[in-house]
């Protein structure tokens, strides 16, 4: 790791972070450790993620509920399904799945919005323990894209183009619908580069402003993250999942998509964006319904691309089932046993 300069608000980022990003983390760790909040598991797992930037949790999600999804997805795109935005990836306009499409080539917005089997997917237990730590709160669900062939994204940083009023109070994670083959699109990145000085967009601004006359800043930056893993030795990785693994990046690790070498694989993958419930992503400010929010158990939700305030509300995920208790034993036997 190429050092943790602290800028005046004891981050390595003057843009702030997560309890994670200070400077005192490990002295942080063990604390929460002392006091039982953070296992011997929780540990390693914290730590690895500090150092690279990325955890894998292998089988995190159950293989039923990546089923009942697919399902879902399936069917949608068979029959049509209106509640249901996709887009195209060659021009990215959102529009409702009226009727038959060919999946290929598209992917699902926000699809936790009318599909529970989605939500069942973005709160497994291990991935909803993960995110509460690193947050220190409970998650909230503010984007997703599911995928069916690989993006072949050049490799960025989410804080970029996910935009929330604490930059790098963000994690995403990455859930594996099926087995990933190589030369399907494979999701590769960088470890140790969530480490980067901050990139100077203009105006005292981590993101790009999207607009046309600002894509030299943008090409620039693209060349930049190459430049800078070359620079600090760093080797990239590909990601071949096996269904039902998460991986869960930092909001500045840079990870992209390889490019698609056979044609006849698919890549299906569900991608979720996650900030501390009480920050604010920046399309709550474009309309008055976005702010909108719905809870899903310990998860909060809301979305860019639907008006929560005129979907049906999803039925809350099933309450785990307690063990039965142990019969109460007679009066007389209870005596007995006291003596």
């Amino acid at each position: 790791m190429d050092g943790l300069p602290s800028h005046g608000s004891g981050f390595h980022s003057r843009f702030g972070g997560l309890w994670i990003d200070r400077p005192d983390w490990e002295q942080e760790l063990l604390r929460r450790a002392a006091t039982g909040a953070i296992t011997p598991d929780d540990a390693t797992r914290l730590r690895n993620f500090v150092r690279d930037g990325y955890i894998v949790l292998p089988q995190a999600a159950s293989i039923t509920a990546v089923d009942a999804f697919q399902h879902e997805i399936e069917a949608a795109f068979r029959n049509g399904r209106p509640d249901l935005l996709y887009q195209s990836h060659i021009d990215r306009t959102t529009r409702p799945l009226q009727t038959a499409v060919d999946r290929l080539g598209t992917r699902v917005v926000d699809s936790f919005v009318a599909l529970p089997q989605a939500l069942d997917l973005f709160t497994s237990p291990a991935l909803m323990r993960f995110l509460t730590l690193v947050f220190g709160a409970d998650p909230h669900l503010f984007q997703s894209l599911s995928f069916d062939q690989g993006s072949q994204q050049g490799l960025h940083q989410d804080t970029a183009y996910v935009v929330v009023d604490h930059p790098l109070e963000l994690a995403a994670c990455w859930i594996a619908l099926e087995d990933v083959i190589p030369g399907s699109g494979e999701l590769i990145y960088l470890p140790g580069s969530h480490r980067f000085a901050d990139y100077d967009f203009g105006r005292g601004k981590k993101h790009w402003s999207g607009e046309p006359n600002d894509q030299a800043v943008h090409t620039a930056w693209s060349a930049w993250l190459h430049e800078e893993g070359a620079r600090r030795g760093l080797a990239q990785k590909s990601f071949l999942a096996k269904k039902g693994d998460i991986l869960i990046w930092h909001a500045d690790l840079a990870h992209g998509g390889a490019q698609v070498t056979n044609t006849a694989l698919t890549r299906q993958s569900l991608v979720g964006h996650f900030c501390p419930a009480g920050r604010r992503p920046n399309y709550f400010d474009k309309r008055p319904h976005r702010p909108t929010m719905r809870r899903y158990g310990q998860l909060s939700y809301s979305s860019e691309h639907y008006d929560l305030t005129k979907m049906p509300e999803l039925p809350g995920p099933a309450a785990p089932v307690a063990p039965a208790a142990a019969p109460r034993k007679p009066w007389y036997q209870r005596m007995l046993a006291r003596g």
